[in-house]
């Protein structure tokens, strides 16, 4: 006994100490279990936004609880959202108030919640988006993360496939998605700065390549969008461009009309290339060969900053880079053409080849045919290019385009005589980078185009040929910064040497030389100001310098002001001036080296425009309704005079300059539902021109004046592989400028007739089936099952053609 408690006095402290910790922790538990059950109590909330401060005094009413927190961390007058309607914990509720921060809760008895928090670090995130299979880079691809509470950051990729962005650390779900493409998505853990690559699979049907996400946050960070970017592959009779509000059109993309203006003020790039004055004499045949295009981007309305030298559209085509995996092949023989493309990798993963060629056909049978219905002319065009990967962010491309379109006329059985040729040349060299915020893209081109006819023939002399065209060198280097997702900057210069080939004709054929220099700037700004407002502002600056003759600047702003309301609704506001230094006037359907010709030297001023459009785009579950308003100035206009015969190129008799404008209203609705697809557009727009020598006629109609315009496609999914669609359209007839007998109007007439109704409904059957790596697509259909299409899409079809001008379509592709 005694030793008992001689030991206890020894060890008397450690015996207090150890009752206390026994003690300490039972409260310590208790306190716990009072944690736990106040953290996961519930309360009612209502989706809302509100201060951090005022949802901590709504937690603080309903829980009977006040809660501690260092206000030198915690900003509590941010204002914060809760997308979300029902019950919450009080965990829940606080994790999503303070999504920004790392937090812990500590219960403190009887009725205080300490919270401490850690503001999280934030990292980069960058990657590049691929096709499956050929590692070509995708550009426009949608990336959507998505972190465990729900918010979501949005990113596109960029013309090299590239996309960045910034995020608090923490576990994350990823999304990307591509027009034509099986959408791809995986986890990823966002605990330092990380890079990732995304394949994407194609999809086998093109009817599936316009879908629209209901998320606001895809329209708020790019002008790519369903109702601009455009999927294209062969001769697709029901995705072209004609389906867009505003926009009147042949099939493949010809002689275009965008808002009221003319068919020279569209603009193609081919990789950024300007290329003057595409087309082909059938216009059936795509401008472009569809097996060798990766993705169409049209622009109207409001223009990138970036962008300039046309008043009405910007159409932007890009071509594959080629293979990187494996050889591929496809071939197709259609109607209008028969084409081939290679690709295929030279060093995989690093460097890879692509080579088409395309070459109209029907030519070749115009010997069975009676000389009225022979078609006498030949279409082909090819492309070559380089692509190089020196790594995930940077690559080299090389590009080389041509082609030729031959109007001939048989002199004797084996000899024939080419009266009208079209040529288009692109050869390009380009670098693409990205270097941490900024990203560049390095550019060295040469494009031409010449245009030759007979002069006996068309009827200004005795043989020879006349010929006008564009030959243009150009460097022009673009950058990108970009700070997080709030704010982005793009610049950019370009410096090119112009050469036009006017022609001169009349009693002494020959062409004159127009040299041009030519140095633009541009400045653009991104910036968004709250998670429901975003702005665009920039400004484009051109020095216009031609030999012998007046220079001219432009300054020309762009603004586009975006606010949504609600997850499901956009407005938008945007303004754009373009200046444009050509004008072309046709004085046939065909381009012809005699028609009016002239770049903005003498009498002839640059043509300048400003457009203002205000919209509103609701996203459906599985579609899009989009309605808007557009006014458009016009100036420095150019039209031949009232009953004016063309006889020399002594333009300053036939020629007379004034002022326009057009407006309009638009609707455009995009809608799928199971197995069925609808696009269906309509546009009330007027195009008016007056000149002071006409000044009694006040304002006049334009020749683009088409007061009603409609179009409508919808398509059926037969099975895995085959579909039906049916479309047409229907416009207010065009403006005449010569009577049943091809003479002018006289002046009190001049613009006042119309040509009847043009409307037009066609069908069409695709079949599309892949055999491992192999493809099939077969597709055919009928043009003009009933309609009146205007005489200048007819005289410009091949011959086969059925009662009432019903023409058969029909196309093979195999890819392997």
């Amino acid at each position: 006994m005694e030793n008992i408690i001689d030991y206890i006095v020894r060890n008397k402290v450690f015996l207090i100490f150890s009752l206390v910790m026994i003690a300490l922790g039972k409260v310590a538990g208790q306190s716990n279990h009072v944690t736990d059950t106040v953290a996961e109590e519930k309360l009612r909330v209502n989706a809302s936004s509100a201060t951090v401060f005022q949802w901590f005094r709504k937690i603080e009413e309903k829980k009977h609880i006040v809660l501690s927190y260092n206000s030198s961390v915690i900003d509590v007058s941010r204002t914060r959202r809760i997308n979300f309607t029902g019950e919450l914990t009080v965990k829940e509720l606080l994790e999503r108030i303070l999504d920004e921060y790392e937090i812990r809760t500590i219960f403190i008895p009887p009725n205080k919640l300490v919270i401490q928090a850690r503001e999280l670090n934030e990292y980069y995130l960058n990657g590049t988006v691929f096709e499956e299979g050929s590692g070509e880079r995708l550009y426009g691809a949608v990336v959507t993360l998505e972190n465990r509470h729900g918010k979501q950051w949005y990113v596109i990729s960029d013309e090299n496939g590239g996309f960045k962005a910034c995020l608090p650390e923490g576990k994350y779900t990823y999304n990307v998605s591509y027009m034509g493409y099986t959408p791809y998505s995986g986890q990823l853990d966002i605990n330092q700065d990380r890079f990732v690559q995304a394949y994407l699979q194609p999809q086998l049907f093109e009817i599936d390549e316009i879908k629209v996400k209901s998320d606001r946050k895809v329209g708020e960070l790019s002008e790519l969008n369903p109702s601009n970017m455009l999927a294209f592959s062969g001769n697709d009779l029901f995705s072209q461009i004609w389906i867009l509000p505003g926009v009147t059109s042949s099939l493949a993309g010809n002689n275009f009309q965008v808002d009221g203006g003319g068919n020279d003020e569209n603009l193609f790039l081919l990789d950024g290339v300007p290329v003057y004055h595409p087309g082909h004499f059938n216009s059936l045949l795509p401008v472009f060969n569809g097996d060798a295009v990766k993705n169409i981007i049209f622009h109207k309305g409001f223009f990138p900053t970036r962008l300039e030298g046309r008043l009405s559209s910007v159409t932007e085509v890009n071509l594959k880079e080629g293979n990187k995996q494996e050889q591929a092949y496809t071939m197709t023989l259609d109607v209008p053409a028969a084409s081939i493309v290679l690709e295929g990798p030279i060093v995989k993963d690093k460097l890879s080849y692509m080579v088409s060629g395309r070459r109209s056909w029907l030519d070749f049978f115009d010997k069975l045919f009676s000389e009225e219905e022979q078609l006498n002319h030949s279409s082909f065009d090819g492309n070559a290019k380089l692509s190089y990967s020196m790594s995930p962010v940077t690559s080299l491309h090389a590009l080389v385009y041509v082609a030729r379109d031959d109007y001939h006329l048989p002199l004797d059985e084996d000899v024939k005589e080419s009266v009208l040729r079209w040529d288009n040349r692109v050869y390009q060299f380009s670098c693409r980078t990205r270097l941490g915020n900024v990203g560049s893209n390095i550019s060295l081109f040469y494009s031409s185009h010449v245009n030759r006819a007979s002069v006996d023939i068309i009827g200004f002399g005795e043989g020879g040929y006349v010929h006008s065209g564009i030959k243009s060198a150009n460097l022009s280097t673009e950058f990108t910064y970009s700070v997080d997702r709030v704010y982005q900057a793009r610049w950019g210069m370009k410096l090119s040497r112009e050469i036009y080939d006017v022609a001169a004709f009349g009693e002494d054929t020959r062409t004159r030389h127009v040299p041009i220099n030519q140095f633009s700037v541009f400045y653009d700004n991104s910036l968004h100001v709250t998670s429901r407002l975003s702005v665009q502002v920039g400004v484009h600056g051109v020095g216009y310098y031609p030999r012998r003759n007046p220079s001219y600047y432009s300054i020309q702003p762009r603004l586009s002001v975006k606010y949504f309301p609600g997850d499901k609704d956009l407005f938008y506001l945007n303004f754009s001036k373009m200046e444009q230094f050509y004008h072309c006037l046709k004085l046939n359907y065909w381009d012809l080296p005699t028609d009016f010709r002239m770049p903005s030297i003498g009498d002839y001023k640059p043509r300048t425009s400003e457009h203002y459009e205000s919209g509103w785009k609701h996203f459906l579950d599985n579609g899009l309704i989009e309605v808007s308003a557009y006014y458009k100035t016009r100036r420095n206009l150019v039209a031949l005079r009232p009953e004016t015969y063309v006889e020399d190129d002594q333009w300053q008799e036939y020629i007379m300059t004034g002022k326009g404008d057009s407006y309009g209203i638009r609707f455009y609705f995009n809608g799928a539902w199971e197995r069925w697809r609808m696009q269906v557009s309509y546009s009330y727009a007027r195009s008016r021109e007056w000149f002071d020598e006409l000044a009694e006629n006040g304002k006049m109609s334009s020749l683009q004046d088409i007061p009603h315009q409609d179009g409508i496609a919808i398509s059926y999914r037969l099975g895995l592989h085959s579909l039906i669609s049916a479309g047409g359209m229907l416009h207010s007839g065009k403006i005449l400028e010569m009577d049943e007998n091809f003479d002018p109007f006289p002046v009190p007439e001049f613009r006042t007739h119309r040509s009847p109704l043009n409307y037009r409904v066609d069908a069409g059957y695709s079949y599309r089936k892949s055999f491992g790596d192999k493809l099939l697509s077969l597709r055919f259909g009928l043009y003009n099952i009933i309609g009146n299409p205007s005489e200048e899409e007819i005289l410009s079809y091949y011959s086969v053609h059925w009662k009432g001008h019903c023409l058969p379509y029909g196309s093979i592709s195999f890819k392997f």
